[in-house]
């Protein structure tokens, strides 16, 4: 089922009762983005952007339950309210979802309030569709962030996740050249790249479907376990030398 239109005004109430809380950026002061986890320990994290697709994002899924991995799909938002049952269906397999934005804009070149509505309608709708407040994973569309996101996504204890190594798939490749963007360049503590769609439903993922059935078997014969992005940060950092 979709979420009712009607909801929509009680939803503005509530962004517009957050702003007023003071959920609004702190001169001077955001956190770095997270491009990687510790590189100790043999564990990665595949993530997915663009979601959640009804044609590729259950197709993904059911890959990623063949061989018992977990991945992070970060979300748009328009996506979720036409597709709920999807985001629901990735969280109930173990999966982990992040915030991708409402409707996939260029941020940098919003004004404030924009960005905000971007992020908190689209944290609304995982809040309703997961665990209230368990959703503090962003990336931004095309990756493009400044100083003034930064600070937002710090003041509203939010993290900024990126990506160390780019699949490729989202210029159209070849199974083949998804596959060579990524395994060899392979380390522990990567955060890998792919797409389940683009903002517009328009791109075939067949390709990141069938380079991902070569993948994550091959990265699970070297040893490496596939983790949710929560999950690779949590790992322990490694202790400065003295």
């Amino acid at each position: 089922m979709r979420f009712s239109r009607c909801s929509w005004p009680v939803i503005g109430i509530i962004l517009a009762l957050l702003a007023l809380a003071g959920l609004r950026p702190v001169p001077g002061r955001a956190a770095e983005p997270v491009w990687g986890g510790a590189p100790q320990g043999h564990q990665v994290a595949i993530t997915f952007d663009d979601g959640p697709s009804p044609l590729y994002t259950p197709k993904i899924l059911a890959v990623l339950k063949r061989y018992h991995a977990r991945a992070t799909f970060f979300i748009v938002g328009s996506h979720a309210e036409q597709y709920p049952w999807i985001v629901r269906e990735l969280l109930q397999a173990g999966n982990e979802v992040g915030n991708h934005s409402f409707s996939h804009p260029h941020l940098t070149k919003t004004d404030q309030n924009t960005r905000e509505l971007e992020l908190e309608r689209t944290a609304l709708d995982l809040d309703l569709l997961g665990k209230p407040g368990g959703h503090p994973l962003f990336r931004p569309p095309y990756s493009q962030y400044d100083h003034r996101l930064l600070s937002y996504l710090d003041h509203t204890h939010r993290r900024l996740v990126l990506w160390s190594i780019d699949s490729g798939d989202w210029r159209g490749l070849p199974a083949g050249a998804i596959v060579q963007n990524v395994l060899p360049k392979v380390h522990p503590g990567a955060i890998i790249i792919f797409h389940d769609a683009d903002e517009n439903e328009k791109a075939d993922r067949r390709p990141t479907i069938a380079a991902l059935e070569t993948i994550i078997p091959a990265l699970q014969a070297a040893g490496y376990r596939l983790v949710t992005v929560s999950e690779l940060l949590a790992a322990p950092q490694p202790k400065p030398s003295l």
